[in-house]
């Protein structure tokens, strides 16, 4: 009997070193946002728009994570992440197909019908760090969206408004960092993070599963972080190949320092697509907005395309409320579209309704200044844009 009881109890006590913990999650963002200029025709004409918005400040999403303790140290994880709108129920979409093709294909071929497009990842972690697999976000989109580099942490970058372009991210840093442009997220990965103190360093590569062809498709990626008292800095690297070994290179790089309650964050990112690349030349040309031709008009598949994006914002937490405003600075550049700038202001406040849900207002004024072709397309250079809505997460 004394056995018997030596043997359950231990049993029970291998079962709780063995725990196995597995959440349901999700973000639930919609509201209605008022524009003053917005796409009237496929010439580019403008003219006011109100609209539901889906994922307003955040995508929507919903998705399945869990851990097991290993013992000595090591645990298995998974995240499975779909993302949606919640306008229609429909996916949101986002690209899913590596960077494989030589020959440019249409927007449809990289979006919808794929049941975890947001995320699909198993992986180990132990004491020097974390090692994942499937389908993830890149560094670039860690950095940013994590408030690292982005005093708007990518909010407002499902939005899009029409100042001198064909579909301009409200927050320009969606426009370096969005699916296509395929640096948001990258198939087949093996992503490493490691944290040792404040310091955080990753590594990742991804697969194009192409036979005859280990680099058509694959891409290479670092990152540093260092957080201190206050304060974090960050920094990464993308280097992205398609099926002409023609490379797209993405830089991130920025921090933010918190003094007396206040947090100023500034960042910079910078990307370099060469011409031809072939996802990024079917992004240019089968926009559905096509005539005047390019997903910038003006723009052109056949010329190197070069954006650069600065930010600088401060948010204060004040009671119930979040506050946060950021200045934004986008210049694209290819060919003749040398002074492409953008200059953006966005102000946003939240108040919190209780720890999972918030309401939320935000406005933005963006102006371009030196777009021949803009102006000749009757594209307004300018937009003023009121947002309300409501976000629940679970």
């Amino acid at each position: 009997m004394k056995k018997t009881l030596v043997a359950l109890a231990a049993m029970a006590s291998l079962g709780a070193m063995a725990e196995t913990t597995m959440s349901i999650y999700g973000i639930i963002d919609g509201g209605i946002r008022q524009d003053s200029n917005a796409a009237k025709t496929s010439t580019g004409g403008t003219q006011s728009l109100t609209q539901f918005n889906n994922g307003t400040l955040n995508t929507s999403r919903f998705g399945f994570k869990g851990t097991k303790d290993l013992q000595s140290g090591l645990k298995a994880n998974f995240k499975l992440e779909s993302g949606f709108t919640e306008g229609n129920g429909q996916d949101s979409g986002n690209v899913v197909n590596p960077a494989v093709t030589s020959v440019p294909q249409t927007a449809s071929t990289y979006s919808k019908n794929t049941l975890f497009d947001r995320t699909a990842s198993v992986g180990l972690q132990g004491s020097m760090g974390a090692l994942d697999i499937g389908r993830m976000t890149t560094f670039a989109y860690d950095m940013t969206a994590g408030y690292v580099i982005d005093p708007m942490g990518m909010e407002m970058t499902n939005n899009s408004h029409y100042v001198a372009a064909k579909s301009f991210n409200i927050n320009p840093q969606g426009l370096a960092i969005q699916s296509s442009l395929f640096t948001v997220r990258r198939d087949n990965t093996f992503k490493y993070v490691g944290t040792f103190g404040g310091l955080s360093v990753g590594a990742a590569y991804s697969l194009a599963n192409v036979a005859g062809s280990q680099s058509a498709g694959s891409s290479m990626q670092a990152m540093v972080k260092y957080v201190g008292d206050g304060f974090a800095l960050a920094a990464s690297t993308d280097s992205l190949q398609d099926g002409n070994s023609l490379k797209q290179t993405l830089s991130t790089f920025g921090g933010n320092v918190t003094v007396a309650g206040f947090k100023i964050t500034a960042g910079g990112t910078q990307l370099s697509t060469p011409a031809g690349f072939a996802p990024v030349a079917a992004s240019f040309t089968s926009n559905s907005f096509s005539n005047p031709a390019g997903y910038i008009v003006g723009g052109s598949a056949a010329a190197q395309t070069k954006i650069n994006v600065a930010d600088l914002g401060v948010a204060y937490q004040m009671g119930l409320f979040n506050l946060a405003a950021g200045y934004y600075n986008a210049q694209i550049q290819q060919g003749v579209l040398a002074n492409n700038t953008v200059n953006t202001l966005i102000v946003r406040v939240k108040y919190a309704l209780d720890p999972s849900t918030d309401l939320y207002v935000e406005a933005d004024n963006s102006k371009a200044t030196g777009l021949v072709e803009a102006k000749s397309a009757g594209a307004s250079l300018s937009d003023t844009g009121f947002t309300a809505g409501l976000q629940y997460r679970f």
